[in-house]
């Protein structure tokens, strides 16, 4: 009880005398009552004016940060970081970064157009590719992959009626723990095993 206390003593002197840091921004609590929010991604991600790094990965350029997600990050040697602003394929960049892997680890780069080709029916759909939790909105004959690093691609036919054609919707998933830890779970009647 006396625990129980203090714990609510030290909460209630907290919102009472706390100060106020100063660039924090208190997360929004939402609700059943809670209004709209519009989160505009692609202003977050134009924040340098619509420059980006260029990225490196043992000296092949890979599309976005993105594309690391591909990367076993317990494979990486170094990480360099070139603050110059360059120019490559008539694309400007805001700075360089180079990722080195371990010696004993060579990645399998694939673009996404021949993951496709290689591991599901080919259709003409347009697709949509997501990794993980982030939908990839670039070229997909040019973004790179790591095709080792892929645990999993799961494809979801989108009818779209108005149209009267199909979009593919296509996740891949990566081997981070927590992903493989997911796929392994077994779920009986709505229950973890």
């Amino acid at each position: 009880m006396r625990n129980l206390v203090m714990i609510l003593m030290f909460g209630i002197s907290m919102n009472l005398f706390g100060q106020e840091i100063n660039g924090y921004k208190e997360t929004p609590k939402y609700s059943e009552n809670s209004e709209i929010k519009v989160v505009d991604k692609n202003s977050q991600i134009n924040q340098y004016n619509g420059k980006n790094p260029a990225y490196f990965v043992n000296g092949i350029q890979i599309e976005s940060e993105t594309a690391l997600k591909f990367i076993d990050p317990k494979k990486i040697e170094s990480i360099n970081v070139e603050k110059e602003n360059l120019e490559l394929n008539e694309k400007e960049y805001y700075g360089k970064i180079n990722i080195t892997t371990k010696e004993n680890y060579k990645p399998n780069f694939i673009t996404l157009e021949k993951l496709v080709e290689k591991y599901l029916p080919t259709e003409t759909n347009p697709r949509i590719f997501q990794i993980d939790e982030t939908i990839i909105d670039q070229n997909e004959k040019e973004y790179l992959v790591d095709e080792s690093y892929i645990l999993k691609i799961e494809l979801t036919k989108i009818k779209n009626p108005k149209l009267n054609s199909d979009v593919d919707f296509i996740k891949l998933v990566t081997k981070t723990p927590e992903n493989i830890k997911k796929a392994n779970q077994i779920m009986v009647r709505g229950n973890e095993i």
